[in-house]
């Protein structure tokens, strides 16, 4: 029997976001995407802090204040001209925002609240970023405004 390495196939993977919500990912690929992705996933480090995946203290240990970022992020979307797609640095500053505020309130349920926009704002990123990672949304966040923070 044959594989066809341009076979397309559905890939399904679910990750538990602080024990509230299950959030689900689905996409698909080709089977030669598909075993470059179960490569990727072995690379993985399994939890945050490890040099791919950075904590948020790490993450955001040069980032500007909050107050400043909600400023920022209100500047651009009532500036962006009419009809215009938004910049990839509005997504990732939104999204890191967003993510900041949640952490600040552990207590909240991930599935209400800032906790779930900054899901909604995590996949907004990745969905722009047309990123194939499997991982807790806000984990890809943290890795891309580290890396963007990096290069400011």
């Amino acid at each position: 029997m044959s594989i066809d390495p341009h076979e397309i196939v559905t890939v399904e993977m679910r990750w538990d976001v602080g024990g509230w919500m299950s959030t689900a990912y689905s996409r698909d690929i080709t089977r030669e995407q598909l075993g470059d992705l179960l490569k990727q996933i072995g690379d993985m480090t399994a939890t945050p802090g490890g040099e791919q995946w950075p904590t948020p203290e790490t993450a955001y240990a040069e980032a500007p204040g909050v107050v400043y970022e909600i400023g920022w992020v209100a500047h651009y979307a009532a500036n962006r001209p009419l009809g215009t797609e938004a910049v990839r640095e509005f997504w990732l500053r939104k999204a890191a925002l967003l993510d900041r505020i949640a952490l600040g309130d552990p207590h909240a349920p991930a599935d209400r609240g800032a906790a779930q926009l900054a899901i909604e704002a995590a996949g907004r990123l990745r969905d722009f970023d047309d990123s194939d990672v499997i991982c807790d949304p806000r984990h890809y966040v943290r890795q891309q405004y580290a890396r963007w923070a990096k290069d400011q």
